[in-house]
């Protein structure tokens, strides 16, 4: 509410600006409703693709290379957003950093330099395809020219913090990591799909990696809710997308595939079942 003051009015006399928003407050829903209006999908053609940092990146040439050339090969039928996360590296830089008592804000700028160290791998490797590394500030302004020019750009998905961020309920690890922060650019630009391309076939009952005398089933469908009120400890992407895709304005699905697989990808972003799809309740 903006107001003027003149000589002739008492002080507390205040003038609206005409607007279906005048005295009203700009956080009650209720009062919002009469003027909310669909969000505007910015890029609906656009695929989000997330590399894994320990599951895809930190395994070597044997795993990246065969993960570069499905997404070379990509490049012809859709035009895509590649994100990667930090690797095992960014647990030596927040134990460093949680020793030297640093903050949030902090902690998260390191890691995202890690993050960032694994995009420009990907992007040097598409670079004849004319792909290119952004950082934060062109993805958030520029990406629809960078697309325009090249059919794919990378980023790191580890979303910033400010320096002094008020630290998490429960310690100071940030709790917006790649997966989360990749959900909230797919979501913001209103993105056909957002793949995450692990190094496991999607979300199991149990983990795979154990010896168990019945083997874990893969879960190929199912919904945020069920699969938060699972509990599930082996969940291989960050718990806390699922509990935003219950307040995503456009995105309402992803997917969790194995990129270790053969052409999986290309499955994926040709709208196949491929691993485990995850939908808004």
């Amino acid at each position: 509410m903006i107001g003027t003051l003149s000589h002739s009015e008492p002080s507390f006399a205040v003038k609206d600006v005409p607007s279906a928003l005048m005295r009203q407050t700009l956080l009650d829903r209720e009062l919002l409703r009469p003027v909310d209006r669909p969000v505007i999908p910015l890029l609906p053609w656009l695929n989000v693709v997330v590399i894994g940092g320990r599951s895809i990146m930190d395994r070597g040439p044997e795993v990246v290379m065969p993960v570069v050339a499905e997404l070379r090969a990509a490049l012809l039928e859709h035009r895509l957003l590649i994100l990667t996360g930090p690797g095992i590296r960014a647990r030596h830089v927040l134990g460093v950093g949680l020793d030297l008592g640093l903050p949030t804000g902090v902690l998260a700028a390191l890691v995202s330099v890690e993050a960032e160290q694994n995009g420009h791998l990907i992007a040097a490797l598409l670079a004849e395809q004319g792909v290119s590394y952004l950082p934060h500030a062109a993805i958030a302004h520029q990406l629809a020219v960078h697309l325009a020019a090249s059919r794919a750009a990378v980023s790191n998905g580890y979303p910033p913090y400010g320096l002094y961020e008020f630290p998490p309920e429960v310690g100071k690890i940030p709790p917006h990591r790649t997966d989360t922060g990749a959900f909230l650019l797919a979501d913001a630009y209103g993105a056909a799909r957002l793949l995450y391309v692990k190094d496991v076939e999607g979300v199991f009952t149990s983990d795979p990696a154990t010896t168990d005398t019945s083997p874990p089933e893969l879960i190929p469908r199912a919904s945020a809710a069920e699969l938060v009120a699972r509990h599930l400890d082996t969940l291989p992407i960050d718990a806390l997308v699922l509990h935003l895709m219950a307040h995503a304005k456009h995105q309402k699905q992803i997917q969790i595939i194995n990129g270790r697989t053969p052409g999986n990808i290309t499955r994926a972003l040709r709208g196949e079942h491929v691993g485990t799809v995850v939908h808004a309740d």
